[in-house]
């Protein structure tokens, strides 16, 4: 966390933020699990690969306070593997911005193709509740993944997830940001997300739930099973001989 000690860890999300709560026993119809093929050694490495990326989103979500409903590798023709977290704060303030600019976009008319109420532009790496962990959330997938493999072979809606988030937060009342910009944030949260996927309890926790995930009855994890597998840290040996 050294490139951001400034920053203070974001409060945990209110409840009434949660989507509505899902049901990992009845998955959708169109999701399929287990996969196709799964015998050949090529699918099994993308599942892998898969559930490497969505346990860096998961762990790294719960070390900001961000609340995760549910992790799951169950593959679908849009997408191969989601974590559905709680809603911060910061994503509602995204989404609605999203939402103002597409409905400005649809009006040719309007001189203020996008909405300036939805914008509130700030310095760069000024602080806002629930902001610094929601960024890092979204970085964290294709961290993990190129930690364990050397490449990221997906990652690009996170991409397209953290331009929309630093547009709305840093944008001008436009909402555009130079692409220097958003290669410096990139640049800067992907290294501190390394650093605390590094952290051998942390890269432990992420190991442990990439091995639950894919020997699952159903390829899905709830919250609360992704947080029973956070490893408890030892006490230093001067505590441990008090502690006898």
């Amino acid at each position: 966390m050294a490139l951001f000690d400034k920053f203070r860890r974001p409060k945990r999300p209110a409840p009434d933020n949660s989507p509505t709560s899902l049901q990992p026993s009845s998955p959708p119809l169109e999701e399929t699990w287990p996969w196709t093929d799964i015998d050949r050694p090529s699918v099994q490495l993308l599942q892998e690969r898969v559930a490497f990326h969505e346990a860096g989103h998961a762990v790294v979500a719960r070390c900001f306070g961000i609340e995760v409903i549910q992790l799951s590798i169950r593959r679908r023709a849009d997408s191969l593997g989601r974590v559905t977290p709680v809603v911060t704060p910061a994503w509602q303030r995204a989404q609605r911005y999203d939402h103002l600019r597409r409905r400005a976009d649809r009006n040719p008319e309007s001189r203020r193709r996008t909405p300036v109420g939805a914008l509130h532009p700030r310095s760069l790496f000024d602080y806002e509740e629930s902001l610094h962990g929601e960024l890092h959330a979204i970085l964290a997938g294709a961290v993990a993944e190129e930690m364990q493999f050397s490449s990221c072979t997906g990652g690009r809606g996170d991409r397209r997830r953290f331009h929309l988030q630093v547009s709305c937060c840093y944008g001008n009342l436009t909402g555009f940001v130079s692409g220097s910009t958003i290669a410096l944030l990139r640049y800067r949260y992907q290294n501190s997300c390394q650093q605390i996927l590094a952290r051998p309890e942390n890269w432990t926790w992420v190991k442990a739930v990439v091995k639950a995930a894919i020997r699952s009855e159903h390829g899905v994890l709830t919250g609360d099973e992704i947080d029973s597998m956070r490893p408890r840290r030892p006490l230093p040996p001067t505590l441990l001989g008090k502690a006898a």
